[in-house]
Parts: structure tokens; sequence; C-alpha cells
């Protein structure tokens, strides 16, 4: 059990993250979720989790689910 918590400080989880490293992080995940789309293989588990964190993080930056869908598909 003392392995689990050896890097982690109380400080880890109060950091708040600035508006451009989610645009960053919602940018990735996006190219991610295409790729994996484009890809034949069949990614599901891999695409839906990629997808949730695409639409959490499109809620943080104010987008309606409609846009995150288009921007995600396109």
């Amino acid at each position: 059990m003392s392995t689990i918590s050896t890097g982690y400080t109380t400080e880890m989880g109060k950091k708040m993250r600035s508006m451009p490293e989610i645009h960053a992080r919602y940018e990735k995940c996006r190219q991610r979720y295409k790729e994996m789309r484009g890809t034949g293989a069949d990614f599901r588990e891999q695409r839906a989790m990629i997808f949730g964190e695409l639409k959490t993080l499109g809620w943080v930056l104010g987008k309606s689910d409609q846009q995150i869908n288009q921007e995600a598909n396109s």
C-alpha cells in the first residue's frame, strides 16, 4: 500500500488547469478520436473512453453537445 502513494502530494489534487491547457488537451483528444475512427480495427472501448473525455473537456470549454459531436466527426 505504501508504494501506491509514494509520489502523491496533497497539492496534486488542488491544481486547477488553465483554459489554454484544457483547450490543448481537447484538441489532442479530438485528434486521437479521429485517428481511432479512421483505422479499420475495432477499438470500440478505447474510442468510447476518448469520446467521454472529449465531451467532458468540451463541456468545461462551454461547448454544446452538438458542437462537440460536429468537431469530433468532421
